[in-house]
């Protein structure tokens, strides 16, 4: 009997929580550039989905995973560095009047492809690419609003903004670690989206 009523219990204790886990499927533009360089914003896009924990009706947690193409656009060269991140933030949301949130909250990029423009110094350039001077892991902060229609879309703004160096402080040319000389450059990212909220 005992066994009877903590199998029930626990299964009520599941619903419960199943009733304030959303989830969402979101997709969008990027306006994303480098910090410390001469580039200027360049755009992309992003998509992926999250799941969303209500903790009450004004605050939830949410963890997403997203496809990001960020980089930066270099007029006088007329081409772009495209760095692609798969993007995984864990963000606090606050529901307010209406359906209207903030969110703020730690991401973490992880590095998915770059293009091969080659650049920097002539002694190695055909040696050195983008690709090699980029980490393979990058944090940042994330900072926005959104609303919540009753339908279920939902329609946001965030900036991401690079807390670490994304450029690596050496790369390997013929087997030797060669030191670079780079400063500090990091991601900012502007991104609009809208989604669809669901719960299964």
């Amino acid at each position: 009997m005992k066994k009877i009523i903590c199998l029930l219990l626990l299964v009520t204790a599941l619903q419960t929580n199943a009733q304030k886990l959303y989830y969402s499927a979101r997709a969008g533009m990027n306006l994303a550039d480098k910090t410390n360089t001469s580039g200027k914003f360049k755009t992309g896009l992003n998509f992926g989905v999250s799941a969303e924990y209500m903790f009450s009706p004004a605050w939830a947690a949410e963890l997403g995973a997203y496809y990001s193409m960020q980089g930066s656009r270099f007029k006088f060269a007329n081409t772009d560095l495209q760095h692609d991140y798969i993007l995984f933030p864990l963000i606090a949301k606050y529901y307010t009047y209406k359906r209207i949130n903030f969110f703020a909250g730690p991401q973490l990029g992880v590095k998915a492809s770059v293009n091969k423009q080659v650049f920097g110094n002539k002694q190695y350039e055909k040696e050195r690419t983008d690709g090699d001077m980029v980490k393979p892991v990058d944090i940042s902060a994330v900072i926005g609003a959104g609303y919540l229609f009753t339908s279920g879309f939902t329609v946001s703004a965030n900036v991401n903004v690079g807390l670490t160096n994304t450029a690596k402080d050496f790369f390997v040319f013929k087997g030797e670690k060669i030191k670079t000389d780079s400063g500090s450059y990091k991601n900012l990212v502007i991104q609009f989206n809208f989604g669809y909220r669901f719960r299964l």
